[in-house]
């Protein structure tokens, strides 16, 4: 049995005696006080575990003592057992009133005073262990509350700084950490890349399974990745880094303004759309792979679906949070419902009637899962290049030359423009000089890739839907590709900066091109943009080489 500390306050010695000989005979330690002014005192020095209280005592009495101590330390709670020779039941009332837990009549009863002091070691127990779990859980509480703040830090610093993308974006979670993200980055070539994930679970541990998904996004978009890619790669670190039964939704798109293509790879998202400025649904792309982090990668696929805007409009895609949000009567939220506040010509705002709409249909009742949706601008405004990075020169020598070479996997898996954008990075250009080469260099890999290995004929882009099927096109030839390669070089001669690109095909001929390409097809473009920018520009062996120089 635990050893109280029990202070007994009383004006007469012998009573006192009395008692302490008979809690000291139960192994509890006695401190001794003769009137109510001596038992404060006492308290001051160190706080009793019990306090057998007599009522009538000169200087001040037992009722004005317990309710002093009762202000005093108000966030603790000391039993009090008042002693008090008046049996009457108005001054038994009177001396709960005040504080008091118990009594006992005078002369006291030995048996019944063990007795309730047996109670109030196990009261005095169960307080303790009381008072010692509330302590561990405000701790718990206050280490979960910075936890919870530097989560949200965190996660905001990664999500939240989306300038520059044109976006519009909302989510509203179910508890305080959505398992939905957004995330939006400008690529070095000016396309848009948008993703929306839907983690499993809410909460912050579905926030932090999308953490390898953001990372990757944003770190592959920067180095010009395609979103093809990038869900490869994605789903790669799910797979290794979630536990079993953990996957992330997603749709991956890239807007390339210039060509004005939507480029969707959809896995498990319900809704992502394209809306013209009246509001109707032109496109809806549907998921056609199972979500990220579920598949090894080797049974990963990566095709993607493109779509050619005429008119200009908007990208809207949402999470199963808002496409299974049911009203108050159990009704789903139509689609045309969503698409009709789209009805606005661009850039004006139209996420808040959206967001505004969602709320009307839930009501009063809370979403029960995260609801999440972005709009992205698709418009037929001419765009410039993004500023270029600051390069970081790998030399500073005046003359140099490199080359690089790509087979068919670093073609099929994309490699070759990240490639060369880190090759650019590297070599000292300043921006104006990074932004001409990029296009340069961009043109003629294309070029190489889709006309020389690929054999695709740009001719074919010519019909009303020619563009979407010649993309289509690209994307199976890729895929299949067994044989083919394209050789890079590059070399500084003091100012002069010149470029070659051969591929393994049969060339492109330039001689195809129309003779005013820049306006009168929607191919070709590219090679006069390339021949303003540099100095000469050589098409040699048919066209399956191709050399150009660029002053400095």
């Amino acid at each position: 049995m635990r050893q109280l500390n029990v202070l007994v306050v009383d004006d007469s010695k012998v009573n006192r005696m009395v008692i302490a000989r008979v809690i000291s005979q139960h192994g509890h330690r006695v401190i001794e006080a003769a009137d109510g002014a001596e038992a404060l005192a006492r308290c001051e020095q160190q706080l009793p575990d019990l306090i057998l209280m007599d009522v009538i005592m000169p200087v001040m009495d037992g009722l004005t003592t317990t309710r002093q101590l009762r202000e005093r330390y108000n966030k603790q709670w000391i039993p009090i057992i008042f002693l008090t020779g008046m049996s009457e039941q108005e001054d038994v009332l009177a001396g709960l009133a005040a504080g008091g837990d118990d009594y006992l009549t005078k002369p006291v009863d030995t048996k019944l005073l063990t007795a309730k002091i047996r109670v109030m070691v196990r009261i005095a127990e169960m307080q303790q262990r009381i008072t010692q779990d509330a302590k561990r859980l405000e701790a718990y509480y206050h280490a979960n509350r910075m936890e919870q703040q530097l989560a949200e830090h965190v996660l905001h610093n990664l999500y939240g700084d989306q300038h520059n993308t044109g976006i519009e974006q909302w989510i509203k979670p179910t508890v305080q950490f959505s398992g939905d993200i957004i995330t939006a980055a400008k690529s070095p070539a000016d396309t848009l890349h948008i993703m929306l994930a839907d983690s499993t679970g809410h909460g912050l541990a579905a926030a932090i399974a999308c953490l390898p998904a953001a990372t990757v996004f944003y770190a592959m978009t920067q180095k010009g990745f395609g979103i093809h890619a990038i869900a490869r790669e994605i789903n790669k670190k799910l797979k290794q880094q979630l536990p079993v039964g953990r996957f992330v939704a997603a749709t991956l798109v890239a807007i390339a303004p210039q060509e004005r293509t939507i480029t969707v790879w959809n896995g498990g998202i319900p809704f992502a759309g394209f809306v013209n400025e009246q509001g109707e649904l032109c496109k809806r792309f549907v998921s056609s792979h199972p979500p990220l982090g579920i598949l090894p990668n080797a049974d990963f696929d990566p095709a993607v679906e493109v779509y050619r805007w005429q008119q200009p409009g908007r990208l809207l895609i949402c999470s199963d949070g808002l496409t299974e949000a049911r009203s108050g009567d159990g009704q789903l939220l139509a689609i045309e419902r969503l698409t009709a506040q789209l009805a606005a010509p661009l850039p004006a705002p139209v996420i808040a009637p959206l967001a505004q709409l969602v709320s009307q249909h839930l009501g009063r009742d809370e979403n029960v899962d995260d609801i999440s949706l972005v709009v992205a601008p698709c418009s037929n405004a001419q765009h410039s290049p993004p500023p270029a990075p600051q390069p970081h020169a790998f030399t500073q020598l005046d003359s140099w030359e490199i080359r690089l070479g790509f087979g068919p996997k670093e073609l099929r898996d994309d490699l070759g423009m990240p490639t060369l954008l880190g090759w650019l990075n590297q070599i000292g250009l300043n921006d104006s000089q990074f932004s001409d080469m990029l296009l340069v260099v961009t043109e003629l890999f294309s070029n190489a890739l889709e006309h020389g290995v690929l054999q695709l004929d740009s001719r074919d882009k010519h019909s009303s839907d020619g563009f979407g099927r010649y993309l289509a096109q690209r994307q199976q030839s890729l895929a299949a590709l067994q044989h083919g390669r394209i050789d890079i070089a590059m070399r500084r001669d003091g100012k002069q900066l010149s470029l070659s690109v051969q591929d393994s095909g049969h060339g492109f001929d330039p001689a195809l091109l129309p003779a005013d390409c820049e306006h009168a097809a929607p191919y070709g473009r590219g090679i006069a943009l390339v021949r303003r920018l540099c100095q000469q520009v050589q098409f040699l062996h048919g066209g399956s080489r191709v050399e150009v120089s660029y002053q400095l």
